[in-house]
């Protein structure tokens, strides 16, 4: 499936969540994942459609973005399935981390508590927004733009597509890279 499709699965996932379909995982390249991950915002509304760990609703950011280390001592299952709502419940989220903390875990700790305390649910759905578009809604030409622009930065070999060489040239260095030169 095409990277932009698996960005439009992703933003039905979250957009579209009466659908019985968008509870079904499917594969996601990286690149795909990591592309989505920078594009959507969310405002938290009832808290209940958005990932506490992974997904971009505090301040603008995500807990990836403001603590790594703790994010890091989260167990998978954790991060990929814990909603705002179920974490703000009675500091449930605390509960996600196991292991211990350097000190600078701890002082990301304290600093996401300190984050955290301020924040009210109330009774609206939590509203997601496609930055790169001025709509708020995800469109395949605004993914494409951000792909080509360098939103994300992608592997080196990929950027062979866009420079200027003719297109046997591009050819022979992509195999070159990719290490399956047609040479004896």
């Amino acid at each position: 499936m095409a990277w932009a499709l698996q960005i439009r699965w992703q933003w039905f996932r979250k957009t579209r969540i009466d659908q019985p379909w968008t509870d079904l995982e499917l594969p996601s390249h990286p690149n795909a994942l990591a592309l989505f991950t920078i594009a959507v915002t969310t405002k938290v509304g009832n808290g209940k459609n958005t990932l506490f760990w992974t997904d971009r609703w505090l301040f603008g950011y995500s807990i990836a973005d403001l603590a790594p280390l703790v994010l890091a001592k989260v167990p998978a299952t954790n991060r990929n399935r814990r909603t705002v709502a179920d974490a703000l419940n009675n500091d449930n989220w605390a509960h996600d981390i196991q292991g211990g903390l350097c000190w600078i875990g701890i002082r990301e700790l304290l600093r996401l508590w300190d984050c955290l305390m301020g924040i009210t649910l109330t009774e609206e759905e939590d509203q997601h927004t496609w930055r790169f578009e001025a709509s708020g809604c995800y469109s395949s030409k605004s993914a494409y733009k951000a792909y080509f622009n360098g939103a994300v930065s992608f592997e080196p070999w990929q950027r062979i597509w866009k420079s200027w060489a003719p297109p046997k040239c591009k050819m022979f260095l992509w195999l070159a890279v990719k290490n399956r030169c047609w040479t004896a």
